[in-house]
C-alpha cells in the first residue's frame, strides 16, 4: 500500500484562510524569493516536504506521526475559524488550540530542523576532529572500539583517516526520526511561554489584508533592542514580541506586556506588520493575491504584485 509523501509543516486549513477559493481548488499568491518570482497555486502545492513527517520506529508505520497531526489539525481547525469570527477566544479550549497551533508551527519546520541537523554535524565534526588530532588518541581510540565490540576496518591507518577528513569525502546524515524527536519535545516549552503572554488581536482596515509565509509563527525583538541586540530572540526572553496572522484581516500579537484585547490597526501598522512576516520567511510568503504592501531594505510601500518586477529591476 502506497504511503502518502506530500507532507504540509504548515496546515492546509490555515492556509486555505488566506486563499481564493473553495476547498480542493483554493488558490494562493505567492511570492518566492529564492527564484525572485510570483505566481500563483493550489493551497496544496506549498508548504509542504516530501516525507517531511516520516519516521522510523519500531511498532509504528512510517506515517504514524503524519496521521497523528492531521487528527490534531482537525481538532485545531473549528477552532481557528470560530476565533477569527468572533476576533476572540470564546473558550478556554479555543486559546488552546491556537496556542498550539502557534508552537506547533515555531518548532516544525523546515529551517528548525536544518538548524538541528547542521548543529548535530558541526558536533560530529569536531569529535572527528579530535579524535585524530594526534595519532596516540586515535590508536587509544579505535582499541577501545575494539575492545568493546566495534567492528573497525582492517587497514585503515591514521595517515588515511587524517587525509579523509581533510578532503571531507564524506556526507553526515542526521537520521530524521531523531530530529522530528527533538521538535516534540520543543512543543511543551513553547506552549508554557506563550501561555505567560499579553494576546491582542490586531484588525486590518478595509480593502487592506495581510499576509502569512513558509514559517509563519514569528519571532522577533520588539523595536527598543532589535538594533542593539545581535542574539535571536527566544520564546521565554522579555522584549520579544510573537505573532501569527490568522486570517486576511485578523492576527494575534503576544507580548509580556499588557496588552488591550483588540487593536484596528492603521494602513501603516498593516503593511509594517507584513514586513515582519516577509522578513521571518524562509523562502516564501503567501497572500489571496497581490494587492498587499510591504517595505524593502531600498524601498517602501511595494505592492506585492510588482515584487518580482521590483527584484528584476523592471519598475
Amino acid at each position: 500500500m502506497a504511503t502518502k509523501a506530500n507532507h504540509h509543516y504548515i496546515p492546509q486549513f490555515y492556509l486555505r484562510g488566506f486563499s481564493a477559493g473553495v476547498g480542493r481548488q483554493a488558490q494562493l499568491f505567492v511570492f518566492d524569493a529564492e527564484t525572485k518570482k510570483s505566481f500563483t497555486t493550489l493551497v496544496r502545492n506549498i508548504g509542504s516536504k516530501r516525507h517531511f513527517n516520516r519516521i522510523e520506529a519500531q511498532g509504528v508505520g512510517p506515517n504514524h506521526l503524519e496521521d497523528g497531526m492531521a487528527e490534531i489539525e482537525a481538532e485545531i481547525a473549528p477552532h481557528l475559524q470560530q476565533v477569527i469570527e468572533a476576533k476572540a477566544f470564546p473558550s478556554p479550549e479555543h486559546f488552546n488550540s491556537i496556542m498550539n497551533l502557534m508552537a506547533l508551527l515555531s518548532v516544525r519546520n523546515p529551517r528548525l530542523r536544518g538548524n538541528m541537523s547542521d548543529f548535530h554535524k558541526n558536533v560530529l565534526n569536531k569529535m572527528m576532529s579530535m579524535s585524530l588530532s594526534s595519532k596516540e588518541i586515535w590508536e587509544s581510540q579505535t582499541k577501545q572500539m575494539r575492545d568493546s565490540g566495534v567492528p573497525i576496518k582492517d587497514g585503515v591507518t591514521y595517515e588515511d583517516m587524517k587525509r579523509f577528513l581533510k578532503e571531507k569525502n564524506y556526507e553526515i546524515v542526521i537520521d530524521q526520526t531523531h530530529l522530528i524527536g527533538l521538535e516534540l519535545t520543543m512543543v511543551e516549552p513553547v506552549l508554557e511561554q506563550l501561555s505567560h503572554r499579553s494576546w491582542c488581536f490586531a484588525i486590518t482596515p478595509k480593502d487592506h489584508q495581510f499576509i502569512t509565509c513558509d514559517d509563519p509563527t514569528v519571532l522577533s525583538w520588539n523595536e527598543q533592542v532589535k538594533q542593539s541586540n545581535f542574539y535571536s530572540p527566544g520564546h521565554g526572553l522579555q522584549n520579544t514580541i510573537v505573532l501569527l496572522t490568522l486570517s486576511p484581516e485578523l492576527a494575534l500579537i503576544g507580548l509580556f506586556e499588557k496588552q488591550p484585547e483588540r487593536s484596528n490597526y492603521s494602513p501603516d501598522q498593516v503593511t509594517a506588520l507584513n514586513t515582519a512576516v516577509a522578513r521571518h520567511s524562509r523562502n516564501q510568503i503567501y497572500a489571496g493575491d497581490g494587492n498587499f504592501l510591504l517595505h524593502l531594505k531600498q524601498r517602501s510601500n511595494i505592492r506585492g504584485s510588482d515584487l518580482d518586477r521590483v527584484f528584476l529591476g523592471r519598475t
